[in-house]
């Protein structure tokens, strides 16, 4: 893959700049408008069109900065997307299981809603697309191809939690946090799969299961819809997270680096040493 704009620090200054700027500020009106708690009716094809909008943007930006970009099958895309949402619900169920066992967790009322669910599922379906596009589709790859994969991976994952501290409850540890959990795994795993659709699944199954299933705050900010289960969370938060959410819990942060470790060995097997 031939990048256009590597040795030109201009050209590549601005590819970072505009796309970052673009893919956050233009989506910026659609998320204003899910969060208004339009009707699940509305919020679905709204969030479903703005996310098909960024990705296609994404892969037009893309064939701009390299000669040749990403072209996967429809089948393999939901493939990859599928291996995201595995791994998300695998990592997200261990941390409720811990958390039931110590009883940190405990199940109040269980009520399936419909109309709340697509609407949790559409709102994270944007989240998951345009935050993986700007971090780790632009920031992460641009700044990998500069330098290397550790700078690209430690500015993007340091970045992807910064900009977590604007969040009600948000804290220097809440934005380590998912840095350490959440931007690692997520930056590696778009290396190792080579795609973006592997971590914007493992994004947006991470946040509807957060929220929409199993009731805990998503990043700090509680939403209206209602979600599968209303639990009741006690202890202390650097067990449970507190009001921020899971994301802050140690017990997360250790899973996510664990994860994150398996992908990082994975892709120095696969890339760095084969056989």
């Amino acid at each position: 893959m031939t990048i256009i704009s590597k040795d030109d620090n201009l050209a590549w200054g601005c590819y970072l700049v505009l796309g970052v700027l673009a893919f956050t500020i233009i989506p910026a009106m659609t998320w204003y408008v899910l969060l208004l708690n339009i009707p699940a009716y509305a919020a679905v094809p709204l969030s479903t069109i703005g996310a098909v909008a960024a990705l296609y943007a994404f892969k037009k930006y893309l064939s701009w900065y390299v000669e040749d970009g990403e072209s996967l099958s429809f089948g393999s895309k939901m493939w990859m997307m599928g291996i995201g949402w595995a791994v998300a619900a695998v990592n997200f169920l261990a941390i409720i299981v811990c958390l039931f066992l110590c009883g940190y967790y405990r199940i109040v009322t269980a009520e399936f809603d419909v109309a709340s669910q697509l609407s949790w599922l559409s709102l994270f379906l944007l989240v998951g697309v345009v935050e993986e596009v700007v971090f780790r589709g632009i920031l992460f790859r641009l700044i990998t191809d500069k330098w290397n994969i550790a700078v690209g991976l430690t500015t993007s994952s340091l970045l992807f939690g910064l900009a977590h501290l604007g969040n009600p409850g948000a804290t220097l540890w809440a934005a380590l946090a998912i840095a350490l959990a959440s931007g690692w795994l997520f930056g590696m795993a778009y290396a190792y799969h080579q795609t973006i659709w592997a971590p914007i699944g493992m994004h947006w199954a991470w946040n509807y299961l957060e929220g929409g299933v199993f009731g805990c705050a998503v990043s700090g900010a509680p939403l209206d819809y209602q979600p599968l289960i209303t639990p009741r969370i006690s202890g202390p938060d650097i067990l449970t997270g507190g009001a921020f959410g899971p994301e802050t819990s140690i017990i997360c942060v250790a899973l996510g680096i664990v994860l994150s470790i398996v992908y990082t060995v994975l892709y120095i097997k696969k890339y760095l040493y084969p056989k």
